[in-house]
């Protein structure tokens, strides 16, 4: 069964937050793992990902936090998932680094790569304010 996992569902968790704060709020890690329910530590290094990946940034002071550094209109679940979780891909033979050893007998390696791709190309189609609405 294909399904995210906990890091990548705590991070939009997290991004949701942000969206919803007014203009040049921010959100610290302490008050979103009160409000959500997940561990401090967990969602400290989730928000380091998505600062790193550009998707949010960290404001210092008295009053900072996080607070997002592109319009949720412009940040795809693809990237979040990416951000957190490395390139997407669907089965290991998909990963282009990736040696089978069941290369010569098998013939659904074409059908995977195919279904990545449009699996990628829907999550990047796909943004966090759709999210919002869907």
């Amino acid at each position: 069964m294909f399904k995210l996992s906990k890091k990548t569902v705590y991070g939009l968790l997290a991004l949701q937050h942000l969206i919803e704060l007014e203009d040049g709020e921010s959100a610290t890690v302490r008050e979103m793992s009160e409000i959500y329910n997940i561990s401090q530590p967990l969602l400290a290094k989730i928000c380091q990902n998505l600062s790193k990946h550009k998707l949010i940034q960290s404001v210092q002071g008295a009053r900072g936090g996080y607070q997002l550094q592109v319009p949720a209109g412009d940040i795809s679940i693809a990237q979040v998932v990416e951000a957190l979780e490395g390139p997407i891909t669907l089965v290991d033979c998909a990963d282009h680094q990736h040696v089978c050893k069941r290369v010569d007998q098998c013939r659904l390696k074409p059908g995977f790569l195919s279904l990545q791709k449009h699996f990628r190309d829907y999550l990047g189609q796909v943004s966090l304010a759709d999210m919002q609405s869907l």
